[in-house]
């Protein structure tokens, strides 16, 4: 469509080394790794070796309704979102990857390893992310409740993992939106962050080349 050309164009526009990511580009390849997810799952299972767990990734207005600026809980503004992920039930997904703006200037990512009962924060400026974890665990235990009828199990197995010191570190104020796009990218197929400050214009080009394929590119 002409709307989604003139994302392409814009967003393409944002991926010129120096230019700080908006909101529309983050969301645009989280799109693109959506689909890409679809397509390892189908191939996966075609071939017979059994069904590849899928994942998902929410826009960034799900922690900004979730949480409000004033530190303020909301789970009634969310409690429908979870209709929109594959198979409608978000127990059933491997991961989901929450892009996560803090106060309109700096991008950072949080990541629910569901299979591995796991909720860890990927900040390429080290913050450790405590109330996005404790919020997200405390979304886990509703979402449980509301639709399965019961409190969350095996609550006591589950681990919060503050942004860790191995978590690949930007040296400006203006490549957050690359690292979570790539923190994404990367934890959503199970590759280790190998990517680094000197990597960030193939960074770039990598989400760039994604857009214009209408795919992330494996």
């Amino acid at each position: 469509t002409s709307d989604t050309d003139s994302v392409q164009r814009q967003s393409l526009h944002k991926l010129q080394p120096g230019v700080w990511l908006n909101d529309e580009v983050i969301h645009y390849f989280l799109l693109m790794l959506a689909r890409r997810d679809e397509e390892l799952a189908a191939k996966a299972g075609g071939g017979g070796g059994g069904k590849r767990k899928r994942c998902h990734f929410f826009k960034s207005f799900f922690i900004t309704k979730l949480l409000d600026e004033a530190g303020g809980y909301n789970y009634k503004n969310v409690k429908r979102w979870s209709r929109k992920v594959p198979g409608k039930d978000i127990f059933a997904l491997d991961k989901i990857c929450f892009p996560v703006n803090v106060s309109g200037m700096h991008w950072t990512c949080a990541v629910i390893h569901m299979t591995e009962k796991r909720i860890q924060f990927y900040d390429s400026m080290s913050g450790s992310g405590d109330r996005y974890l404790e919020g997200l665990m405390r979304y886990l235990k509703d979402e449980h409740l509301a639709k399965k009828g019961c409190p969350l199990p095996d609550e006591e197995e589950w681990e919060l993992v503050e942004s860790t010191p191995d978590t690949p570190q930007q040296r400006n104020g203006y490549d957050c939106g690359v690292f979570t796009c790539m923190f994404c990218d990367f934890v959503s197929t199970g590759c280790p962050l190998t990517f680094s400050q000197e990597h960030v214009n193939q960074c770039r080009e990598r989400i760039a080349l994604s857009i214009m394929k209408g795919v992330a590119i494996e």
